[in-house]
């Protein structure tokens, strides 16, 4: 029997599964709780229902906005607060362009580059349908081009 259950959007929905099969997996990895493969279809979908009133609860106690805007976790705008990722890309893309036609500098050996393009690449695969992750895989590109990579 399927759940009368009325998610907002797409997004919610997304996030309440991705929320409940979360959850699971720690009651799994804790107790003798099946896995959320091995639920049925109905016993998952309760279990998403169910997150999805504790992700708009949390919403209403402001404890979260699933909506903001994403920031970054290390960079700092002047007012000490996290900047937005959108921004941060387009103040390295300006740096690039404002800076970057001077003298080209051996830096990094080959395995340094290395690590460096498989970092700047793994920020692209953490964020692959945002513009700073698209940055990151246009860097590491181009470094490895550089370097022969």
């Amino acid at each position: 029997m399927p759940i009368a259950f009325h998610y907002a959007d797409d997004t919610e929905r997304g996030h309440a599964e991705k929320l409940a099969a979360t959850r699971h997996k720690l009651l799994h990895e804790g107790t003798a709780h099946p896995a959320w493969e091995e639920l049925t279809a109905t016993d998952r979908e309760r279990a998403t229902a169910e997150a999805a009133w504790y992700l708009r609860a949390g919403r209403r106690a402001g404890l979260y906005d699933l909506n903001a805007t994403p920031v970054t976790s290390m960079v700092r705008g002047a007012d000490g607060r996290p900047i937005s990722r959108d921004e941060y890309e387009a103040l390295l893309r300006t740096w690039i362009e404002k800076n970057g036609t001077g003298e080209r500098l051996a830096l990094l050996d080959r395995a340094e580059l290395s690590v460096v393009t498989a970092l700047l690449n793994e920020l692209c695969g953490a964020l692959p349908k945002e513009r700073l992750g698209q940055f990151a895989r246009e860097m590491a590109v181009k470094l490895n081009d550089r370097g022969g990579v």
